[in-house]
């Protein structure tokens, strides 16, 4: 799905991204480490979501390692 119309980056553009980027935490700093800027900014609340998801999954799996 695309994510960001105007930079054609999509959902899993951004995520490999975060994967390689864990310093990443705001849409703005993810264009940065995808290349680009933000144009028109209807990215932006999506790309938020996306980084959410990212660290709370990093979140759970060090959890989950801890536990182990």
């Amino acid at each position: 799905m695309i994510v960001c119309v105007c930079n054609a980056k999509n959902c899993q553009t951004v995520r490999a991204t975060l994967a390689g980027a864990p310093h990443v935490d705001t849409p703005a700093a993810l264009h940065r480490a995808m290349g680009t800027k933000p144009q028109c900014g209807r990215c932006l609340p999506s790309l938020a979501e996306l980084i959410a998801e990212a660290r709370a999954d990093e979140t759970l799996a060090a959890l989950m390692a801890a536990a182990d």
